[in-house]
């Protein structure tokens, strides 16, 4: 379970989001503004889901803010905006801006398994003290993690969706053996090298799929 903190304006979308994120077992935390955000972080959330149009000031500022305090500067940050130029005002990196962006309208499950890749981030992510990430199999499905958070913000809508299909599909493959057909993750780092936003090393990464990795390690 982790505390998420969902930063959101529009009462029904932060209700909605707050049910979606307790069915996956985690406890949401609600600002409906950029100070009552600023506030919140005391409580330490293990993830900030950010709208960028608040009313008393920007998503923008609060990012800026929560990232020049040390105090909440490594607290991950997801942007949830509705704002068709989101992907181009926030920084995609952990260290100054939103690990990734999404765009509204926004599924529970898809929001879920966004949380979810951020999480697992910070559980295999192990930093030396030089700063860099530790070598072998948890370097390589990190970079894959990175990878699907890339597409998530910079993929086309089509491709986004179909990332879901294989992501849900994948999920639901743990517990039900008659899971719902989705993209392979091979047609998958085929539609992300042709729309651009995959090199053919990083393509081949992704065709891989998290199972591979696993069973890899």
């Amino acid at each position: 379970m982790a505390t998420i903190l969902i930063v959101e304006d529009d009462e029904t979308l932060a209700l909605v989001l707050t049910y979606s994120l307790r069915k996956a077992g985690h406890l949401p935390m609600v600002a409906a503004s950029g100070h009552a955000a600023l506030r919140a972080v005391r409580a330490h959330p293990d993830v900030i889901l950010l709208d960028l149009g608040l009313p008393d000031i920007s998503g923008e500022e609060v990012l800026r803010r929560l990232k020049r305090e040390p105090e909440t500067a490594r607290i991950p940050v997801v942007v949830v905006s509705g704002e068709p130029d989101a992907a181009d005002r926030v920084p995609r990196d952990g260290a100054t801006g939103a690990l990734a962006i999404l765009q509204k309208p926004v599924l529970g499950s898809e929001l879920c398994a966004v949380v979810d890749l951020v999480l697992e981030g910070r559980t295999f992510a192990t930093e030396d003290p030089s700063g860099a990430a530790r070598m072998g199999s948890g370097s390589i499905r990190h970079q894959h993690r990175e990878l699907l958070l890339r597409l998530i913000s910079t993929g086309s809508n089509p491709l986004v969706r179909q990332l879901f299909r294989r992501l849900d599909a994948d999920c639901r493959r743990r517990h039900e053996p008659t899971a719902a057909q989705a993209p392979s993750w091979g047609e998958l780092a085929y539609a992300g090298r042709r729309e651009g936003v995959l090199s053919d090393g990083e393509g081949a990464l992704l065709a891989a799929g998290p199972a591979a990795l696993a069973e890899s390690h």
